[in-house]
């Protein structure tokens, strides 16, 4: 069966694969593609129950959704990936967040290289499968109401996650944006950086392929038009306060958003 060979420094969708499936109509579009991603979901929740490797599973996990998004004719290209080597790490991954697709590929992409976990809403980990599979990878949950407290909470339980090895995705947005905003993207990804003393590493994401719905996020339209790309920056090592390498962060992401055809609101000093 074919799954995404994302062991090397780049991946592509090879070209006689995307005009296969950019052109089929039989088993495409919204319907298809949510039933074949809830039974995957359902299928991954119990398998999560009783594998010894979590990390493995969520490499499957993330390989499997990259299929079923490929039979609908998606492009996916993700460079970058050699970037954070398990030797050089753990690291802080600060990414700009879109949509499903990322919170479902990106763990993926990091987990086949070195263990991971990440920051998600708590009500994340009270869902049924999904749930399961949190709880297995350690992800840190915070409230989103109080952001003082989801601040220590973050630092207090990162840093925890570093010293013992496994590197933490971020999502400074907090909430899926069609747009970046460098207002918005706040510094927490570098704060947990330097309290931890390891490396931040940016991570732009194009992934509005899979749209965010009106009613339940995790199920909006499918754009056929739009590509998915997936970029890891080179590793940065925060010093002092951060601010410089913070925003190094954010330029970095608001350039390849820039270059990929995406909106970006760069406030300025």
């Amino acid at each position: 069966m074919y799954l995404p060979d994302i062991s090397g420094e780049r991946y592509e969708t090879p070209a006689k694969r995307y005009r296969r499936f950019s052109s089929r109509r039989l088993f495409k579009g919204p319907f298809w593609f949510y039933a074949r991603y809830i039974l995957l979901v359902l299928w991954s929740g119990v398998k999560f129950l009783y594998t010894r490797d979590p990390q493995k599973a969520v490499k499957l996990q993330a390989l499997r959704v990259m299929r079923i998004v490929e039979n609908q004719g998606a492009h996916l290209t993700f460079e970058g990936l050699d970037r954070y080597p398990a030797s050089e790490g753990p690291y802080v991954f600060a990414c700009n967040h879109m949509g499903t697709l990322e919170v479902n590929a990106l763990p993926g992409l990091v987990a086949s290289r070195l263990p991971m976990t990440f920051v998600v809403k708590e009500s994340l980990i009270k869902m049924p499968f999904f749930g399961q599979i949190l709880k297995r990878l350690n992800a840190i949950p915070v409230e989103r109401k109080h952001p003082g407290q989801d601040l220590m909470q973050v630092l207090k339980v990162g840093e925890k996650l570093l010293s013992q090895g496994i590197s933490v995705i971020l999502f400074p947005e907090g909430t899926r944006q069609d747009v970046f905003s460098s207002a918005r993207f706040n510094s927490l990804a570098v704060k947990l950086a330097i309290k931890a003393d390891v490396p931040v590493v940016p991570v732009a994401l194009r992934t509005d392929f899979w749209g965010v719905g009106k009613k339940v996020k995790e199920f909006g339209p499918l754009n056929f038009d739009r590509s998915v790309n997936i970029q890891f920056g080179h590793p940065i090592k925060p010093e002092g306060r951060g601010r410089k390498e913070h925003l190094q962060v954010v330029d970095f992401i608001a350039g390849r958003l820039t270059e990929w055809g995406s909106p970006v609101d760069v406030a300025q000093d």
